[in-house]
């Protein structure tokens, strides 16, 4: 029948064919040829349709829902919050994932299709911090303020691709993009993509190494000892901070560093970073090469040069070159012990010397050379140990941490103290209540000036003058303590809901500030013209709601 039809069709086309075109006829084998292609065509298009109506079918069937699986941790971020880095070993992935949330795949494609994609994991993750703030930096022209911030807040992207199938067991090409969000406060460039820990690694059986920008180990190895990590009661007020203000300097983001994570061998992991300074000046005063900064600042920070495109008065305000960082932590049951380094060559801190006169008639002179060009380092131990108790379980940690700067005049050398940090907090079922207390020793010297905090006075407006000075900080005490006491109710692993309150006790002659590496500000001893006003005493409390996805 089938060649009956297929001879009488080829028959019909033939006659036409000649009739409308005499010169060029067709045969009836062509007519045949062309009929069967456009068969096998119809085949191969029905086979894709019935693959496709499959695959769809699949998808809509329950058993390939995503479960939601709870993280070990409440906190959404595994580079922010894992201070005792979790093991780099390679971590097996669902195999030729495509996308997915928080880990879970959202669409598998079937093997044997696209090799650019095949084996690959693309995750997006997010941390949402945002909080109503009052406080009161105890200054006197500034009184009791409200704020909204958004702390700490983040977007990321992570791809994992699995080499096992490729004939590499135990190795996988990963990378990461994060960036910072600001949902409460206007835009910048501080927000721009990559901002956050970004980079390019392998993971092998032999550990992981990554390139590209991330915390330093130094910071990592006790971030999770910091009950209150973004809050106006984060430890970073003392915790890393050499000079006071708002940069804790060993508590940084490194930029165009190298990296390698150990595996965990029987509890213990080990961690090292370089960061070049790659700085064209011989006293790194230059931005670092391919950035538009001033190395060891944020952006827009202290120091940091903005809005300049160059530095044509150099970097001179902690400025440095190579960054080098190490840590070492053990984690076994309940047990934490961690002990970390950190050196930064060749600190540029040429600002600090200069003439200035004082209110009372007297001068501070802080001669050339006598703070100048030195390394910076810091080296701290810390432990913490969690157990069951009778309402719950309870968790202690606390910190020594040593700082010192070399080669600098001992009147005026601010960056050289010992500090101590103790933590607790007892968990109630879905309740955690948290304490804390942070101590910065005072340090031998300082090159910096201050403002009394007792403006107004006869004759003088209602703020001191910009760039006045009353008296040489050097002259008086500048140790300082930090307390928080707050709570926090996790509604899920993934929202929590918290309420801090901190109090800063600055000596005559500190300043240090509340809020300090990661909240969306600080509160700070700085009167309306932006003089030093130390000694303050700072109070705040905040409340706030989080979110992991």
């Amino acid at each position: 029948m089938r060649k009956a039809f297929l001879l009488g069709t080829g028959v019909a086309a033939l006659c036409a064919t000649t009739i409308s075109n005499p010169i060029k006829a067709a045969t009836i084998d062509d007519v045949v040829a062309r009929l069967d292609a456009l068969e096998r065509s119809n085949a191969k298009l029905a086979k894709e349709n019935a693959q496709l109506r499959e695959r769809v079918n699949h998808m809509a069937e329950p058993k390939a829902a995503v479960t939601a699986v709870a993280p070990a941790s409440p906190k959404g971020n595994p580079v922010l919050h894992a201070a005792v880095a979790p093991s780099p070993s390679p971590v097996p992935a669902p195999e030729h994932a495509v996308v997915s949330i928080g880990g879970a795949p959202l669409y598998s494609k079937a093997p044997g299709s696209n090799p650019f994609i095949d084996n690959t994991t693309v995750t997006l993750y997010g941390h949402v911090d945002l909080s109503g703030d009052i406080f009161n930096a105890g200054v006197y022209d500034q009184g009791t303020k409200f704020g909204v911030a958004s702390n700490l807040t983040y977007f990321g992207v992570r791809a994992r691709h699995n080499l096992d199938p490729y004939g590499y067991p135990g190795w996988a090409a990963i990378a990461q993009f994060e960036s910072l969000v600001e949902v409460a406060a206007v835009p910048t460039e501080r927000a721009a993509f990559g901002t956050r820990d970004s980079f390019l690694g392998m993971e092998t059986p032999w550990g992981t190494i990554k390139a590209g920008k991330a915390d330093t180990p130094y910071k990592k190895a006790t971030a999770k000892f910091d009950p209150f990590s973004a809050t106006l009661g984060d430890y970073n007020s003392i915790m890393g901070n050499t000079g006071g203000d708002l940069r804790a300097e060993f508590d940084w983001r490194a930029a165009h560093a190298i990296w390698y994570e150990s595996p965990v061998w029987n509890g213990f992991q080990a961690t090292f970073m370089i960061s070049p300074g790659q700085n064209t000046a011989k006293d790194n005063s230059d931005f670092a090469l391919g950035d538009f900064n001033c190395p060891a600042t944020s952006a827009r920070g202290s120091g940091s040069g903005f809005p300049l495109t160059s530095a044509p008065e150099g970097c001179n305000d902690g400025s440095y070159g190579n960054l080098y960082s190490a840590s070492l932590t053990y984690n076994q049951g309940g047990f934490t012990g961690v002990a970390a380094y950190e050196l930064h060559e060749g600190t540029n801190r040429t600002g600090d010397e200069a003439v200035t006169p004082l209110s009372n008639g007297g001068v501070l002179v802080v001669p050339p050379g006598s703070v100048g060009i030195a390394n910076e380092w810091a080296a701290k131990v810390g432990a913490g140990y969690k157990f069951n108790d009778v309402i719950g379980s309870l968790q202690l940690y606390g910190i020594y941490e040593i700082m010192r700067r070399q080669n600098t005049v001992a009147a005026f050398n601010e960056r050289s103290r010992d500090g101590y940090f103790l933590s607790a907090t007892q968990t109630i079922d879905k309740w955690d209540v948290n304490a804390s207390w942070a101590h910065a020793n005072a340090s031998p010297g300082s090159p910096g000036t201050g403002v009394l905090n007792a403006y107004p006075v006869a004759g003088v407006p209602v703020s001191a003058p910009a760039g006045a000075a009353d008296f040489a900080l050097n002259t008086v005490d500048s140790s300082a303590d930090q307390y928080a006491l707050g709570v926090k109710y996790h509604f899920s692993p993934f929202v929590s809901w918290y309420l801090v309150g901190s109090y800063l006790r600055n000596g005559p002659g500190a300043h240090y500030c509340l809020g300090v590496s990661g909240h969306g500000y600080g509160v700070c001893g700085r009167d309306a013209n932006n003089n030093v006003v130390a000694g303050n005493k700072a109070e705040a409390v905040t409340t706030g709601m989080t979110f992991d996805f």
